[in-house]
This record gives structure tokens, C-alpha cells and sequence, in this order.
């Protein structure tokens, strides 16, 4: 079965290749992508079906016959520019990157940052910015980013230092739904970005077990004397799936258990195994690690994703939508 991913990295090896060659053959082009001419008639085909999902502004007609491709579309003939929501999406990814990076490297986000800035073009006040800031305020503020706290990244560099020369490391950590922090010795084996988090993978002497802890919920971290020596067969992908972190400081006893509508199931099922219902939706029981990973996952899909359980984390997403309602203005 063909996955959509690797679908659309073809498409989207192939179209702009066409527009830039008009006159290549289906076999030529096939070769450029890496492909199949084959496979490459599949790829265009899957761009006709009724149930692709929102997100294509323009059509894009192609023709072929025996040995022979061509496309007609405006959209790779005008420059692409970023949108306004790029533009800031762009400006937060830098603004993370920038707090992410030592001390001594920041000043590359720095200057792209102001690049940005350079030739990003102020938008026009609206009335609904009006109504936001006020009729005689500026009508956009600047976007800032909240720097992490001095104790994030004094654990940083002691963790970074600790996973280079492999010594253990007393943690101080407060779990979520711990009221009081605890002190445990761990041996650092990585640093994870994953899941709009920081992650320590360590192995943790009090479980004597492998686990990860999130950064912004280390308290003080303190390097020892001691050494240890990190399992040669270890590897990050042990602790993740898919770009999440399924492992945490404890054990996960709880599932997430989300059902997408059939709009997207086809999609979800590509990446996740899952119960099909008759209705063609998809039932789909995720390890709950992180509740605020959880919300995140299921607001990205809208109306065609509903968690089922835990009641505790319905909840949690219904506060968080309220809390948005609650800003719109009125």
C-alpha cells in the first residue's frame, strides 16, 4: 500500500520539475523523482479522487499518453511568498530554535530573525485589530516568544556536559501531579526534542528502569563524581514512536482512546493501527504519557477527532477550548 507521505514527496518532486521542463518524457521525469513510471501514473491519478482532504486552492490538470507528461497550472509559474499565519508560524519556530540553542550560537537565529523582519510586509490594520488593541493603539504587536527559565538552562548545560562524559546526576523533578518534588540519581543518556518538549532520556537508579523526564519540570540538576556507561545497543528510538515520547517517568497505565471521523481515518490508519468501525471511522488507543501532547494531537484535526477516554482529559480539552471562546471578541 502505497502511504500518502511518500505520495506527496514525489508530487511534489515532480510538479515543479515539470513546470520547469515541459518537455521531459514520463520516463524521464519518473527518473528524476526517483521513481517508476508506473508509480508515477498512480501519483497522478490519486490527484483526481473525490476524497482528498481540504487544502488545494488551485486545480492542476496533467496529461499523458504512451511516453509523454505535461501539466497545466498557474501555481508554479507566480513566486511563492509566504502568508500572514507562515509568516508568524515561521517567526515562533526561530524564536524556540533561538532559546534552544547555546549561548554561542544564538546569534544565527538572531540575524535571520532580523532578515525576517526586513522583508516581512507590515499587514494592514484591520477593524478587527481595531477592536483587539484599541482604535488609536498600533495595530499588531510584536510577537515574543517566553524565555525559559535560568534554572531550564543551568540543567542543560549540566545535563549536556553529564551525557558527554557520561556521570550520573542527581535530579530534583516534580512530576504533574506531584505537590513536592523528588531527588532521584540518574545516568543521562540523550536529549529529546520531541513533542513540543524537552526531554532527558536517563536511566533512573531508583526504578532501575529506562525513563524521560520533561525539562521544564527539573527543579535542580547536579552533576557527581560518579561515571557510568551508556548501553551500547541504546537508541532514541526506544523511548520514541512516531515523534512522541511514550516513555515518561512512570509508567503510562492509562490509554488515550481518540476516534477520527472518516474524512481522515484512511490517513490515520497509515501511521497508526486502529479498530474500522462500519461507518468507516477509526478507534485508535494511544499510551497516555502527556496529557498536554494528547490535546494538541486531537486539536489539529478539528471536529474529526473526539477523545473518548480519559473523562479527565475531555475535560482538559473542553476547558481549553472555552478558554479560546472565551478571547474571542465580542
Amino acid at each position: 500500500m502505497t502511504r500518502a507521505d511518500e505520495r506527496l514527496q514525489r508530487l511534489l518532486i515532480a510538479l515543479p520539475t515539470m513546470a520547469d521542463e515541459p518537455k521531459l518524457t514520463i520516463e524521464q521525469l519518473a527518473r528524476r523523482v526517483g521513481t517508476t513510471a508506473k508509480i508515477l501514473r498512480a501519483d497522478f491519478l490519486s490527484l483526481d479522487r473525490d476524497d482528498t482532504p481540504p487544502g488545494f486552492v488551485e486545480s492542476i490538470e496533467l496529461y499523458w499518453g504512451a511516453d509523454s507528461v505535461s501539466m497545466r497550472s498557474s501555481h508554479f509559474k507566480r513566486p511563492m511568498r509566504l502568508t500572514r499565519p507562515e509568516v508568524a508560524a515561521l517567526e515562533l519556530g526561530l524564536g524556540i530554535l533561538q532559546q534552544e540553542l547555546p549561548v554561542d550560537e544564538r546569534h544565527l537565529v538572531v540575524n535571520v530573525r532580523a532578515r525576517l523582519g526586513e522583508i516581512a510586509v507590515r499587514p494592514v490594520e484591520t477593524v478587527v485589530d481595531k477592536r483587539k488593541v484599541g482604535a488609536t493603539a498600533e495595530a499588531v504587536r510584536p510577537f515574543a516568544i517566553e524565555p525559559a527559565r535560568d534554572t531550564e538552562w543551568d540543567a542543560v548545560i549540566v545535563l549536556q556536559r553529564a551525557i558527554e562524559f557520561q556521570q550520573v546526576v542527581q535530579l530534583t523533578y516534580q512530576r504533574s501531579n506531584d505537590t513536592d518534588a523528588t531527588v532521584r540519581r540518574v545516568r543521562p543518556y540523550a536529549l529529546v526534542r520531541a513533542d513540543a518538549n524537552i526531554y532527558l532520556v536517563a536511566f533512573c537508579e531508583r526504578n532501575d528502569a529506562l525513563r524521560v523526564f520533561r525539562l521544564d519540570r527539573v527543579r535542580v540538576a547536579v552533576a557527581t563524581p560518579d561515571a557510568f556507561e551508556r548501553p551500547a545497543d541504546f537508541t532514541v528510538d526506544s523511548v520514541l514512536r512516531d515523534g512522541h515520547v511514550f516513555v515518561q517517568d512512570a509508567p503510562a497505565v492509562e490509554s488515550l482512546v481518540v476516534r477520527y471521523s472518516p474524512n481522515v481515518a484512511r490517513w490515520i490508519a497509515e501511521r497508526e493501527s486502529g479498530a474500522r468501525h462500519p461507518d468507516g471511522s477509526l478507534l485508535v488507543h494511544y499510551p497516555l504519557a502527556d496529557e498536554s501532547w494528547a490535546i494538541r494531537h486531537v486539536l489539529q484535526y478539528g471536529p474529526d477527532a473526539v477523545i473518548l477516554a480519559p473523562e479527565r482529559v475531555r475535560q482538559a480539552l473542553a476547558r481549553v477550548l472555552q478558554r479560546a471562546l472565551d478571547e474571542l471578541p465580542a
